[in-house]
């Protein structure tokens, strides 16, 4: 019997909670606003305002002063990896490991729309979060052919082939039609 862990569902639940609270804050977004008035030299004076969204709450913003990763996590619990991964493994657990990783996830798709350099989130998120970049190729009309047939049981291609030579066999050309 090994000796019992470190956190219950609550506890890591909560131990979870503030290691994303430790490295977050909210923001509230603000923009100018022309108040109508004027300064000494005419110029427009402008106040800064906070944005409202479109349910006519303010709107805040949560921003990662350090990155969310597992590793992070790791030193913040002070647990292995490994026992992160035993942790995500068990079912009282997988409600919060779900909750980390959508919070990384999210976290790694914001940036993907913010950053200019994006390999290394692409990495990440093809490596640790099951995204796969699709990519398309056209290929020539025989080749697609050879790719289809690659694809079809060996049973159903002794039976296309059979069909082929009875059709041949009866003096008709590949649409079944009886030759000129």
């Amino acid at each position: 019997m090994g000796r019992p862990r470190k956190y219950t569902k609550k506890t890591l639940s909560e131990a979870v909670e503030l290691y994303f609270a430790s490295i977050t804050r909210k923001v509230t977004p603000t923009e100018s606003v022309d108040t109508g008035k004027r300064d000494d030299k005419g110029h427009k004076i402008y106040e800064q305002r906070p944005i409202e969204n479109s349910l006519g709450e303010i709107a805040e913003i949560e921003e990662y002063i350090i990155p969310p990763t597992i590793g992070g996590l790791c030193r913040h619990l002070d647990i292995h990896r490994s026992t992160w991964a035993e942790y995500c493994a068990r079912p009282e657990h997988e409600d919060t490991a779900k909750t980390v990783e959508g919070r990384i996830q999210a976290y790694l798709e914001q940036q993907l729309l913010l950053r200019k350099d994006v390999k290394g989130i692409i990495f990440d998120l093809q490596n640790n979060h099951g995204y796969a970049e699709k990519r398309q190729i056209e290929l020539g009309e025989r080749a697609g052919k050879a790719i289809c047939a690659n694809a079809i049981p060996i049973s159903e291609k002794k039976a296309l082939l059979e069909e082929i030579a009875r059709e041949f066999a009866g003096g008709g050309d590949a649409d079944g039609q009886a030759e000129d």
